[in-house]
Formats: structure tokens, C-alpha cells, sequence
């Protein structure tokens, strides 16, 4: 199992898929790494999960980050999905009209087990 982490972005491999967990804001101070990771990741695997549990707010920047890597990962043949967003981010994503953007999931499993199905 691949596993590696920064204070806030943590990735961990399971079977096929990769696990990504945001444990801050999604914000200026954090979108540049989570590009990054998100690229690779989606580059790599055919699928991604996206767990923004601990990832309490989120600002135009880290939408924008979000949506590009929505569009590489369909670019690239890859699927990715968000799962277990907090109350706090999903307010965030209201206000800021984005919440049908992206495909969302109340559990990480039920993220897991779409992305395991055929496309």
C-alpha cells in the first residue's frame, strides 16, 4: 500500500483506487500542493477519492483547483469523486453556487464502491 502525507494532504492506496484526504481549508495556502497531488494521482490511477471530511471551508482558488482537476481527470480517463464533505464545506460550496459540480458522496465506501463499478 502506497501512503504518503504532508501536514495537510494525506494519499493512501487502495487496491486500484487512490485515497486523498484535504484535512484543512481548501484556500491560497494549500491549493498549489493539492494541484499537484491531485494531478498525480489522476494521472496514476484510474480512479480517485477525494475525502474532504476535515476540510472545513473553501474559497474561489480551491474550487478552481477542484474543477481543473475535474477536467484532467475526464481529459486523462480517470474518474474522480469527492466524498464525506463537512457541513462547514458544504455551506462553502452553496455559497459560492458550486455544489452540483462535482460528484459527491455522504461516505468514502459509497465513493469507493462507484468508482470499483464499470464506467
Amino acid at each position: 500500500m502506497l501512503t504518503t502525507h504532508s501536514p495537510v494532504i494525506w494519499t493512501s492506496e487502495h487496491d486500484e483506487l487512490l485515497l486523498v484526504e484535504v484535512r484543512d481549508s481548501i484556500d491560497g495556502d494549500v491549493t498549489a500542493g493539492l494541484r499537484d497531488v491531485l494531478a498525480w494521482a489522476v494521472d496514476r490511477y484510474d480512479g480517485v477519492v477525494v475525502d474532504l471530511s476535515a476540510a472545513t471551508s473553501i474559497d474561489r482558488a480551491g474550487l478552481s483547483v477542484l474543477l481543473q482537476i475535474q477536467e484532467r481527470a475526464h481529459l486523462r480517463d480517470s474518474r474522480i469523486c469527492f466524498a464525506e464533505p463537512s457541513p462547514e464545506l458544504m455551506n462553502a460550496l452553496e455559497a459560492l453556487h458550486a455544489k452540483t459540480m462535482f460528484e459527491l458522496y455522504g461516505r468514502r465506501s459509497e465513493a469507493m464502491a462507484r468508482l470499483r463499478e464499470p464506467a
